[in-house]
């Protein structure tokens, strides 16, 4: 499902260099008949240079030949083409006018918005997605996770909604990386790392290379994390602590399915599983919830989370419903 943002702040007419180029192609290859070989590889050429380059081309290609549609329905309706004298075809100009008109009735405004449109990437409750993006990077979504991913030709962008997610980058300093997630900036700076929201936290874990993290409104000082290094953001805070590469990969396990806890309250390894199931751990007891577990556990049956409560820790548990409630 693709989504466009809707914001109108740039103004009509001021396209970028991209777009320019592409529309220079465009006005060659299908309103002049001296269209050369020549011409056809200086336009590939362009067109493997980026990600963006390719964009701009396509989506004005799209754009024209809806332009020429309209031109053989006659249901455009411009000023230049209703005087007397206007050529029964619409002039390039006019052409662009009407294309890039209906780009942003259509289009929901994508060509005049301050972001480019957007792909939402979800998961449901206990699924797991691995992908990878247009310019080579790689990212993978855990239990009920939603991100939207966008680029341009200046940046590459992905805006964290809720869950978590890990992202290997294809690194490229002229085209930073960029995550936004609960009020932060979280920048790729060569990096393989994860960041996970709960409502107004994030947590970042980098495994390899480092990112730069500072508040979105770059009201804040930016921080920058390597390796091993695991923050916590809420508010203007950034909290940064330094793991063994164990307590990393633990930290990422459920890469693998599987969830790590070393001495973890059992109210917290409750809150795990529940992001993960469908049927919920309640636990009826505050003594019960401070009990401390390490333990391995398949992240997506919850019912050997339930044996071990039940085996191992000498607790009561009575399946109510869509809950298991834990007890002594």
């Amino acid at each position: 499902m693709r989504e466009t943002q809707a914001t109108h702040n740039r103004i009509p007419g001021r396209a970028d260099s991209t777009d320019a180029r592409a529309s220079e192609f465009i006005m060659r290859r299908y309103d002049r008949s001296d269209w050369t070989d020549a011409d056809q590889a200086e336009l590939n050429t362009w067109l493997e240079e980026s990600l963006a380059n390719r964009a701009a081309y396509w989506r004005l290609k799209a754009a024209w030949t809806r332009a020429d549609r309209l031109d053989a329905l006659r249901s455009v309706s411009v000023p230049e083409i209703a005087a007397a004298d206007a050529p029964q075809r619409l002039r390039p100009g006019v052409k662009f006018a009407a294309a890039f008109a209906f780009l942003a009735f259509v289009g929901g405004g994508a060509w005049f918005a301050n972001e480019p449109a957007t792909q939402t990437i979800s998961t449901k409750i206990g699924e797991r997605r691995s992908l990878q993006l247009a310019d080579g990077s790689h990212v993978e979504l855990t239990t009920n996770t939603t991100i939207r991913v966008a680029a341009n030709g200046a940046r590459r962008k992905v805006w964290l909604d809720k869950g978590e997610a890990f992202f290997r980058v294809v690194h490229d300093e002229k085209r930073p990386f960029e995550i936004q997630a609960s009020g932060f900036r979280v920048v790729d700076l060569g990096t393989e790392f994860a960041v996970r929201r709960d409502a107004d936290r994030i947590a970042i874990t980098v495994l390899k290379g480092s990112v730069s993290v500072e508040p979105s409104d770059h009201a804040g000082k930016s921080i920058r994390l390597v390796a091993g290094d695991t923050a916590r953001a809420s508010n203007d805070t950034v909290a940064v602590s330094k793991k063994s590469a164990a307590e990393v990969a633990d930290a990422l396990s459920w890469r693998t399915g599987i969830l790590v806890f070393r001495r973890a309250p059992l109210s917290a390894v409750a809150a795990e599983f529940n992001r993960y199931n469908a049927m919920q751990v309640v636990i009826d007891e505050q003594a019960v919830s401070n009990m401390t577990v390490s333990a391995r556990l398949p992240a997506d049956d919850v019912s050997v989370f339930a044996r071990m409560a039940q085996n191992f820790m000498g607790l009561q548990v009575r399946r109510l419903g869509g809950e298991i409630h834990i007890s002594r």
